[in-house]
């Protein structure tokens, strides 16, 4: 049933709202509370009691009237609340513009902003590399207050240096400028040496921070960055070397470095990159770090330096090259880098085939490093080829002598000149008519002979070097002298001294039995072994031998290395290990001795032939020697006559 009550009513309002004419329904009404009269006091005083309305006449109403009621009542109250926001947030905004409008009245001629601070960095376009930068920067203050603690900020571009303290590098200069009061200017003249490459955009950066008083805040204000070039560079670099250099071949580079500044220049550095192929030897200036850097310390306007460069070039025929040098200011917080570039260079070679091949053989061996007996002379064989398709002329070949080895009195050349005061050896047209023209693939031999000198402590070796030069038609960036070079050396072999002794109670261990010795009757004897190094240190040295049948292994050792016995093959190893150059080791054991009566009348034999093996660590050669057998005869500087080895008969 309240489906179709609340239908009818629909019904009824749409009729209300649609027809004209419509019959007007009758309202119950009620009195409002604002109807009653109120007293209002003027002074305060104990709150009024409450006044008490008068009932309102309550009527009774049907359902359906209630419940439209109802709904008049919600459309009231919303509506009601929705005026009372519009009418709160008018106020509100109204409130605000008088507040604003009154501190802008009394305070608005005292404000500060950062638009009423001007900031600009004045200066040239272009300045000289290593020349002075001359900036201005104005500040001026067009608030209506002063500000205060003002510090001028400026970031100088990479490499700049200080005017007045020379090396000293600027990145961040901080000045302070104290007050600027209410429509003052400051202007503060900046001077800096700034550096770097011909044509490169540098930058200066400006900005000012200030305070206002009664605030902690700090404000800042920022310039339109100063841009200028560097015109020109302060030094001139040039590298120059030979464009085509064979594989192996020692060559110059000469890197120059003038100076185009008009003030004097200081602390520059200089870097070079080497490619791959190339092996830094020696420089005219030594580096001040590395085999790449140098550190000029001054440079006058106009002058020059020069870094010579000496290296050997390895690589491929048709390799390429290239090797590129860097020149500017270094880095005060990091003197290896360089914090602003001068001017850059880079020479470029090309790998070709070598122009006359030199091939040295030392007793038929063509190794680097060649071991050589002591006391015997060694045969040089030089043999020189032209590899070019073009001809050789002037030929002339030199071969340097040096090492500790070296004597002058044992070189013995064939058909060159030996100049002892020089220790070469000299092949020229002079001597040696052949090397006045070597057409392409022609081929040459040379020869001399040597022998290291003997005496020598440590290490005896003598070096071989050899140069040759010729002269060819100048092809394009291709030098006219050409070098070429070899290199070899001879080292001596250094073979231990091994030195076996036998003694009976004058040794190590005390020893028993009758010397000399008596068939039947066990005497022991004390064996001992000596190693004596000669001028090369060797290692894995290793000494064995062997006992007879008739002789007994006691286990008693002492000394250095580890000594073992094998009783299946009764052989004796002592491994001694590595000894040092001129240095010497030992070790002692005990064996013991029972002749038979078939030994009367002889001197037997205590240990087998000695032999000693190990490799010379400076020829890296296998070095070997003997010593003979130990026999019971004991050596006569102990006391003992030559039959004190003999066997006797038992009494």
């Amino acid at each position: 049933m309240t489906g179709i009550n609340d239908q009818q009513r629909l019904e009824e309002v749409r009729k209300r709202l649609y027809e004209r004419g419509a019959p007007k329904t009758s309202s119950i009404t009620h009195p409002l509370a604002g109807d009653v009269p109120r007293e209002v006091h003027t002074q305060w005083q104990t709150p009024p009691k409450p006044i008490v309305l008068p009932e309102p006449v309550v009527q009774t109403m049907s359902a359906e009237s209630t419940s439209s009621f109802a709904q008049d009542m919600g459309i009231v109250k919303r509506k009601k609340g929705y005026r009372t926001k519009i009418l709160l947030t008018g106020l509100g905004f109204f409130m605000l513009a008088v507040v604003l409008s009154s501190l802008f009245l009394m305070f608005g001629n005292k404000t500060i902003s950062g638009e009423n601070i001007t900031l600009s960095a004045t200066g040239p376009f272009t300045v000289g590399g290593g020349g002075e930068l001359q900036l201005q920067v104005g500040v001026t203050n067009d608030n209506t207050v002063p500000i205060e603690s003002a510090t001028l900020i400026v970031k100088y571009p990479k490499g700049t240096q200080s005017s007045t303290e020379p090396g000293k590098e600027l990145f961040t200069e901080r000045l302070p400028l104290q007050t600027i009061k209410q429509g003052e200017t400051v202007n503060i003249p900046l001077r800096a040496l700034v550096f770097g490459e011909e044509n490169e955009e540098k930058i200066v950066e400006v900005e000012i921070e200030y305070r206002v008083q009664g605030s902690n805040a700090t404000f800042f204000k920022e310039a339109e960055p100063l841009r200028f070039k560097i015109s020109s560079s302060p030094v001139l670099v040039r590298a120059d070397a030979l464009k085509k250099i064979s594989s192996g071949q020692e060559t110059e580079v000469t890197l120059t470095i003038t100076s185009n500044s008009p003030t004097p220049l200081s602390e520059i550095l200089v870097k070079a990159e080497y490619p791959g192929g190339f092996d830094f030897s020696k420089a005219n200036i030594a580096p001040t770090n590395g085999e790449n850097m140098w550190l000029v310390k001054n440079l006058e306007p106009g002058k020059e330096t020069k870094i010579i460069i000496t290296g050997v070039v390895v690589g491929k025929e048709t390799d390429k090259y290239a090797i590129n040098f860097t020149v500017g200011v270094p880095n005060e917080r990091d003197p290896q880098s360089l914090a602003s570039v001068f001017a850059t260079s880079q020479t470029q070679f090309e790998i070709e085939q070598p122009f006359l091949d030199i091939a040295m053989k030392v007793n038929n061996s063509d190794k680097s490093e060649v071991a050589i007996e002591p006391g015997k002379r060694a045969s040089v064989q030089l043999e020189l080829k032209n590899t070019l398709e073009d001809a050789l002329y002037d030929i002339v070949i030199e071969v340097k002598l040096s090492g500790n080895a070296y004597s002058i009195h044992e070189v013995s050349p064939t058909g060159g000149y030996f100049d002892p005061s020089k220790n070469t050896i000299v092949w020229d047209v002079s001597n040696t008519p052949a090397l006045s023209q070597a057409t392409p693939g022609e081929t040459e031999r040379l020869s001399f002979s040597i022998e290291a000198a003997s005496g020598v402590s440590v290490t005896p070796q003598v070096n071989i070097s050899v140069n040759a030069k010729a002269r060819r038609v100048s092809e394009n960036q291709v030098a006219e002298q050409l070098t070429g070079t070899a290199a070899s050396s001879l080292r001596v072999i250094s073979t231990p001294n091994l030195v076996g002794v036998v003694s009976h109670n004058n040794g190590i261990f005390p020893d028993t039995g009758p010397v000399p010795p008596v068939s039947d009757k066990a005497t022991t004897y004390t064996v001992s072994l000596v190693v004596q190094n000669g001028s090369n240190s060797v290692a894995n040295a290793v000494v064995s031998a062997s006992l007879p049948a008739y002789v007994t292994w006691l286990n008693k050792v002492e000394g250095n290395g580890t000594v073992t016995y094998n009783p299946t093959t009764r052989a004796i190893e002592w491994k001694a290990g590595s000894i040092e150059a001129n240095k010497e080791t030992f070790t002692s054991f005990q064996v013991s001795l029972l002749p038979r009566s078939l030994q009367i009348g002889t001197t037997p034999t205590l240990i087998s032939e000695q032999r000693i093996e190990a490799t010379d660590r400076f020829t890296t050669t296998i070095v070997r020697d003997t010593s003979p057998a130990i026999t019971t005869k004991i050596p006569s500087e102990s006391g003992n006559d030559d039959v004190s080895g003999v066997v006797r008969a038992k009494e």
